[in-house]
Formats: C-alpha cells, sequence, structure tokens
C-alpha cells in the first residue's frame, strides 16, 4: 500500500525510528517507543494514528505465555513497520523488503488495526528477517555480577533440546519476577525435563539455583548483597510461584521442597551456605553460573560493604 497523501515530516520522523528500533530489536513495545519519540521531541500519538491509517506500520498485542499469565502478566501492545513503511525508509535502489505477513502464534492482531494493514505483501518479495532475540549470558562467564567460577567450556546438557515455546516461555516468567535467565539455566531447564519434570516444575529448580547461586556470591565478598532485602524479594518471589503451584503447574512435592529450600537460602538472618554450596554441586554445568539472575538493586552500594571476613 502507498501513502495515499505526502507525509509530514513529524510522521517520517517517527516512522524512521519505528524502523530503526525494529531492525534491532524486533517488535517495539508502545511505550518503550512512546518514551523514546517523546525523549527525541517527536510527535507521538497522532504521527502514530497517521502511520497505522496509511498501513506504514502496524500494531499487535504479544500475547503472555499461560504460565505468566496466572502471575498477571498482561498482553503487550507491539509496533513494527510493515512492508510499506519499509519501503519507504529503504535507501534509493536498495532491494524490496517485505514485514512478516504472518502474526508469530504468540501474538494476535489488533482488531482495531486496518485490514489493509495485515495484509500480506505480494510473496516474490523477500522476507525482512525478524531481529534475533536478545541471547542469555553463557554458562561459562566469571564475573562478581555473576557470581560463577572460572572454569573451562562447560558443554550443555546433550542429546537433548527444549521447546523453544516451552523455553521462551519459562523465560517471560522469570522476567515477571525480574529473574533474567541464562545459558546455565537453559542447561538446568534442558537437564530436568530430559529426566521427565514438568516445565512448572524446572522453572521452580531455575529459581532455587538461583537463589543458591546468589548466597555464594554473598560468601565470597561478604556483604555485597542486602540479606534483608533478599529476605524480602525471596517471600515475593515464592509468593508468585505459588500461584502456579495453586494452578497445578508446579507439582506439590517440588514446590514444598524447593520453597523450604529457598527459605532457608534466603529467609532472614544468617542464610544457609552450606546448603547453598550443596546444591550447586548437583548443578548439571557444575556451578560454572547461576541459571538466573537476580535483581540489581540486591547489590549494596560500594560504601555499604564492610571488609571481608576469612
Amino acid at each position: 500500500m502507498q501513502p495515499q497523501k505526502p507525509m509530514q515530516k513529524a510522521e517520517l520522523d517517527l516512522l524512521a525510528v519505528i524502523v530503526r528500533l525494529h531492525s534491532a530489536r524486533g517488535p517495539i513495545n508502545r511505550d518503550v517507543l512512546s518514551v523514546e519519540a517523546r525523549g527525541q521531541g517527536l510527535e507521538f500519538g497522532r504521527a502514530l494514528s497517521v502511520l497505522r491509517g496509511q498501513g506504514l506500520v502496524e500494531e499487535v498485542v504479544k500475547k503472555p505465555f499461560f504460565l505468566a499469565r496466572l502471575l498477571g502478566a498482561k498482553p503487550i501492545a507491539q509496533i513494527r513497520p510493515t512492508a510499506s513503511g519499509l519501503a519507504l525508509m529503504a535507501p534509493p535502489g536498495a532491494a524490496p523488503v517485505e514485514a512478516p505477513d504472518e502474526v508469530p502464534a504468540d501474538l494476535a492482531a489488533d482488531p482495531a488495526t486496518p485490514a489493509a494493514v495485515t495484509a500480506g505483501s505480494p510473496p516474490t518479495a523477500p522476507k525482512t528477517p525478524r531481529a534475533p532475540r536478545r541471547k542469555p549470558l553463557p554458562v561459562n562467564a566469571y564475573t562478581d555480577e555473576l557470581g560463577g567460577i572460572p572454569t573451562e567450556d562447560v558443554a550443555l546438557v546433550p542429546g537433548f533440546q527444549v521447546d523453544g515455546e516451552i523455553l521462551n516461555g519459562l523465560r517471560e516468567i522469570l522476567d515477571v519476577i525480574a529473574m533474567p535467565l541464562t545459558f546455565a539455566g537453559e542447561a538446568l531447564v534442558a537437564d530436568r525435563l530430559a529426566k521427565g519434570a514438568i516445565a512448572g516444575d524446572a522453572l521452580m529448580q531455575v529459581v532455587l539455583f538461583g537463589f543458591a547461586h546468589a548466597i555464594r556470591l554473598e560468601s565470597q565478598t561478604r556483604g555485597t548483597l542486602d540479606l534483608a532485602g533478599l529476605a524480602q524479594y525471596g517471600d515475593a518471589v515464592l509468593a508468585e510461584l505459588e500461584k502456579l503451584h495453586l494452578a497445578e503447574a508446579i507439582t506439590a512435592e517440588r514446590f514444598a521442597k524447593d520453597s523450604a529450600h529457598i527459605r532457608a537460602l534466603v529467609g532472614g538472618g544468617e542464610p544457609d551456605r552450606v546448603l547453598a554450596e550443596s546444591l550447586i554441586q548437583s548443578d548439571p554445568v557444575a556451578g560454572a553460573a547461576p541459571p538466573a539472575l537476580l535483581p540489581e538493586d540486591l547489590r549494596l552500594p560500594s560504601e555499604d560493604i564492610g571488609e571481608p571476613t576469612y
């Protein structure tokens, strides 16, 4: 679809931002786009409406993974350019491009989107590659933030691949509780699923081992973590995971055992450092790195950290 009337500078500027962000990260959260545009002094609401009306961008709604919905995750409106929008921003002489002609399985078209926007482009045009998802941290990473131990490359669990939809769904849930997944977490999930665990139980293990690594980091650095804040965070995380347990997404045995361990690790007072080390030794990647990272704001400012004790 070609624009029905000449585009104003405000619309072209916003379209340029959308195309740039989409090329880097794929569909853009509407709120993120609004902040980005307004931060550059660009008009947003009216300009976006014009771009949508002329079929240069489309808005889709990303539905959270079904387990994440149990935790209250809401659908997220995302924006992406159409083939016409990409063509309008393409340099002169560039090959024709096409936006994806199908909405991915986890995306539903916004009912308010004009029908012309969702129509596919001619099949002869090459597809525009989707921006790759940000890769999680490698299992052999070793930094103060990760709290791992220096080691040679550790192979992931061999002979087993986690279904991409399951893995992305677990990553969404961990994002809801502010614990981003690492490659070590992918290996832990693969190991547990290979042994017959359900996805919710594998998730519970990732959370448990994430806390165990946090305690080991605190033991190694003596005072870099806010233990009181960690205890409060642990309570909040368990409250969210209990919702999954009550919905039968985490088995009773797994929830009872791992939640008891989490409370022992971070339940206030002196953490159970022996338990943390014991858990980490059963890690399928030998404790090379944590399976999920805890929020950065649990780290104490450097001026609050005392001298190490030995």
